[in-house]
């Protein structure tokens, strides 16, 4: 035999032990766990900021009420540019 033949040879039997060994191993392995989303997320709500007109979470935002309504911020630059436009500073 020629010294190509063997190493073909050998190459093609290393794949199929691979391929036999290796498929049994990951049956065995349990499939992996997804995280559970947090109940705050589940529960929160979006808000669109008034100033950059972003969507903000609505338990993470910076809150300003005005006139009896209440305003959702993604920040507190957006919050102090939408009171300085009402007349609030």
């Amino acid at each position: 035999m020629s010294p190509v033949r063997i190493i073909i040879i050998g190459i093609l039997l290393y794949i199929g032990y691979r391929l036999i060994v290796g498929g049994s191993k990951k049956k065995n392995d349990p499939a992996p766990k997804m995280k559970e989303p947090d109940n705050i997320a589940q529960n929160d709500t979006l808000e669109e900021d008034p100033v950059c007109k972003k969507l903000v979470p609505r338990l993470r935002a910076v809150q300003f009420e005005h006139n009896g309504k209440t305003h959702y911020f993604c920040s507190e630059k957006c919050c102090n540019t939408y009171r300085k436009n009402q007349g609030e500073e």
